[in-house]
Order: structure tokens, then sequence, then C-alpha cells
């Protein structure tokens, strides 16, 4: 694979608050330049960009969404074998929906809880680096 200098890593960013999905695209593109950063507000949406690019190096997805929630977008990924693969970080501020949809979802590599503060945002994107950086094999 190629470096992320050369490289435009994908991300989906599944969030239907309009200031925490700015605060956050704001704050990722800070960190990595030259991410392609794509958002979906609710789960059919997610689904539907998805199934249109199974290439996202990363999911990152609010559990709290309308209509179908993120527990339903994890279960509909999981029975896509096409996009199956895509590692997701999810975020809740329950921590026990947390808890259920990392030990149901094989491709949920991290849950964080809902950022309340900038240094949890920055916190929070620290880890959707790292998995960037290890879905590019970036060291």
């Amino acid at each position: 694979m190629t470096a992320m200098g050369t490289y435009k890593p994908t991300l989906l960013l599944v969030e239907d608050d309009d200031q925490e999905a700015f605060l956050f695209e704001k704050m990722l593109r800070e960190e990595s330049g030259a991410a392609v950063i794509d958002r979906a507000v609710e789960g059919q949406q997610t689904l539907d960009l998805v199934r249109a690019n199974p290439d996202y190096d990363c999911i990152v997805l609010d559990l709290k969404l309308a209509g179908e929630d993120g527990v339903w977008v994890l279960e509909q990924l999981s029975r896509t074998p096409e996009v199956s693969h895509i590692p997701v970080i999810v975020f809740s501020g329950d921590a026990e929906r947390l808890q259920q949809a990392c030990s149901q979802y094989a491709n949920v590599v991290s849950s964080v809880r809902k950022p309340e503060t900038l240094e949890q945002y920055r916190s929070a994107l620290t880890i959707v680096m790292a998995i960037l950086h290890a879905a590019l094999d970036v060291a």
C-alpha cells in the first residue's frame, strides 16, 4: 500500500448532530490533511454510501441516530460480505451500547465514549488516525 502522504484515505462519518459533525470533521482534517471525509446522518443513507463505495478505510459511527440506529447499521454491514471488512469505530454516550457493539460485531475495532470536550475529541481522533494508518499499512 501507499503511504498516507500519497494516498487520500476515505472515512465515512455517521453523525446526525451538525455541530458535532462539524467539529469532528474540522479536527480530523487538521490532523490528517488530505483525508476524504463523507458524512451520513442516518442508517439507510450510511448503507447506501457504503454500498456505493465499499473501499472506505474506516467508518466512524454514532450509535444513536434517528430512524435506523447505529446497531442496525452494524447488523446490516455484518450481513453484507463486500463491506463487512471495513473497520468501524463506534461512538456513544451510553457505555452499555458501546459494550454491546464491541462484543457482537467483528468489524468494530474500537469504541469511544461520545466526546464532550475538545480534549476528548482529540483523543478520539488519535484512535481514528491510528486505525487509518493501520488500514494503509503505515507505521
